[in-house]
């Protein structure tokens, strides 16, 4: 007797328990790894978990100020999801918390609405991820290709990077696109404050050298060690560096040198329901008017979210398995939680992942060491915060995403795939012109309307044979017979037929893993037409699994079917049952059916 997961429910023993505790162990990971917990994974994820702290503390920050929200939204942001991934999370790199994405998104959705808003997105993103989980929708992730992936996310960088021109100038204005970004910065040129400019470009060149020095080869294996640590821990040294600069700089009684971040709320976020209304404009709305606000950024904003959490799940999980469901579900969780503590939406950071491997993780334990660096950093540091130059926080965003941009693959897939180049390209202009979200759904039609081009114009090749028996002409296909490509196939049968007549022709079905009724009632139609016109047609290498629909056609020879060359196929329908035939020669010519230009072909 077994559950609907497949667990049995009784051992032979009859105890009943058996199952719940392997359920139990599956969707509450702690449970298999804890009972071997032990000193020296402690200690590796201690380090593990203070170096992600370094480098979660200042992202969050950032990833606030990129959202348009306070300081402390970021860090309310990064201490319930690497917490409750600990208990939850299956892949021990993996750290929950704000992203350069997310931020974006919630930029785009949220601009010019309270704060309420970005935490019921969160919440409502969080239960929508949960109960994609629960019904096992993670297949749907899988219509997004990587080319539609890689374009919104160089896309997303050059948003951020022209987003944050401003904070590194030292100039304040609203803009909602990249060509806004850059005409207002073009028309402001004479506001550019120099301390600002000189600050960020000290430090983003700082960050950009330390980036660098970990990649430094020394004969000390402590030295190299004090180098990597350094490198991986740039953000908070820059920041640390320029919130010192501009606090001793800094006179009460005059106007500041550097932009700063301001007040920051002090102390632990106060734990509550999430907003089911909120005041705009003098007003209050509820609930329903705060989801048709939202729109559609409620469906997509999860889709977002679990597309880039399993891709960071299967770049560093072994051997590439991961519990999409779980993911899911824990993923969905860490945001419902987070919005009690007024976060924004979360999911994996490719870059704090980075560190956690480079760092010698052993298991999801670091993210609580991480957390607790957080909530230290609220308790004690955020009158500090005050201090924190906002051309550095910029500094910080361009430097963590600049390099997003994959060039790479643009080459590789002009030289391969040009298809889903303009997938890519698709999907790249609508984030930049558009909206991330809407990128994303159109990058996804356009991968469908790939494959069903491919699935409608396959190509299809014409293959002249010389035998023992004499000459005959190949008809392969390169893909399964469909509705949408059989009466194609067809046609291009028609006219191998017309052109070698009477030779016989073979048409090849090894590729052929596909067949629905139309392509049955075509294929009837073809045989007829061939018997008529007494020409010898001959099926042959046809798929184990569709051999019985094939035997049932008319007019088919059974033996041919299962013949795996032409020389069998011959054979298997020669009139002398033991005759043999031996292919001499052929040469194959390979046409895209989709080009309907077949004139310098003789036998089409």
């Amino acid at each position: 007797m077994e559950s609907e997961l497949g667990i049995p429910l009784k051992r032979r023993g009859g105890k009943a328990g058996g199952g719940w505790r392997r359920l139990l162990r599956r969707r509450v990971p702690l449970l298999r790894w804890l009972p071997r917990y032990d000193r020296v994974s402690a200690l590796a994820d201690l380090v593990a978990g203070i170096t992600l702290g370094l480098t979660l503390v200042p992202q969050s920050i950032a990833y606030a100020s990129l959202a348009n929200l306070p300081v402390q939204y970021g860090l309310y942001s990064s201490f319930v999801g690497t917490m409750l991934y600990v208990v939850l999370g299956t892949v021990k790199e993996v750290s929950i918390g704000p992203t350069s994405l997310m931020a974006l998104f919630t930029l785009q959705i949220c601009r010019g609405l309270p704060v309420e808003f970005v935490v019921l997105l969160t919440f409502l993103s969080g239960c929508v991820v949960l109960i994609m989980g629960l019904l096992r929708l993670g297949f749907l992730v899988e219509l997004i290709s990587p080319s539609v992936t890689s374009g919104f996310t160089s896309a997303t960088a050059i948003i951020i990077v022209a987003a944050q021109l401003k904070g590194l100038l030292g100039l304040s204005f609203t803009a909602e696109s990249v060509g806004d970004n850059i005409r207002l910065i073009v028309t402001k040129w004479d506001d550019v404050r120099p301390a600002d400019a000189a600050l960020g470009a000290v430090c983003c060149s700082v960050l950009l050298l330390l980036r660098k020095l970990k990649d430094v080869r020394v004969r000390s294996e402590r030295l190299s060690r004090v180098l990597w640590l350094v490198s991986i821990s740039r953000n908070a040294l820059v920041v640390l560096a320029a919130s010192s600069f501009a606090y001793l700089t800094h006179h009460p009684h005059q106007p500041p040198l550097f932009k700063l971040s301001g007040r920051v709320e002090p102390g632990l976020p106060r734990l509550s329901a999430p907003p089911f209304s909120a005041s705009l404009d003098n007003s209050t709305v509820t609930f329903v008017d705060m989801v048709h606000t939202l729109g559609s950024a409620v469906i997509m904003m999860p889709i977002v979210m679990v597309l880039a959490n399993i891709a960071i799940a299967k770049a560093f999980s072994a051997g590439g398995r991961v519990d999409a469901t779980q993911e899911m579900v824990t993923l969905g969780l860490c945001n419902m939680a987070g919005s009690l503590v007024h976060a924004m939406p979360t999911c994996g950071a490719f870059t704090r992942s980075a560190v956690s491997h480079s760092s010698g993780v052993r298991t999801p334990a670091a993210g609580l060491y991480s957390g607790i660096i957080t909530l230290l950093a609220l308790i004690f540091l955020t009158q500090y915060f005050y201090f924190i130059p906002k051309a550095c926080l910029s500094s910080v965003l361009i430097c963590a995403v600049i390099f997003m941009v994959d060039l790479r693959i643009v080459f590789r897939l002009w030289r391969t795939d040009r298809q889903e180049l303009a997938v890519l390209a698709l999907t790249f202009c609508v984030s930049v012109a558009r909206t991330v979200e809407l990128a994303v759904l159109a990058g996804a039609l356009g991968s469908l309307a790939v494959l069903l081009r491919q699935l409608m114009r396959p190509a299809v090749s014409v293959c002249a044979l010389k035998t023992s028996a004499g000459e005959v002409v190949r008809v392969r296909a390169a893909l399964g017979v469909l509705y949408v490509s059989a009466e194609l196939l067809a046609r291009r049968v028609a006219r191998a037929a017309h052109a070698a007549a009477p030779r016989p022709v073979l048409l090849d079905c090894q590729h052929h893993a596909m067949l629905d009724y139309a392509a049955v009632k075509m294929l009837e139609r073809m045989i007829k037409k061939f018997k008529t016109d007494e020409q010898l047609l001959i099926i042959y290498n046809v798929p184990e699994e569709h051999l019985q629909r094939y035997s049932e056609l008319e007019g088919v020879d059974a033996r041919s079917l299962r013949a795996t060359s032409v020389a069998a196929a011959l054979a298997s329908v020669a009139h002398d049952a033991d005759e043999s035939v031996t292919l001499l020669t052929g040469t194959e010519r390979a046409h895209d059916a989709h080009d309907d230009h077949d004139a310098h072909d003789p036998l089409v």
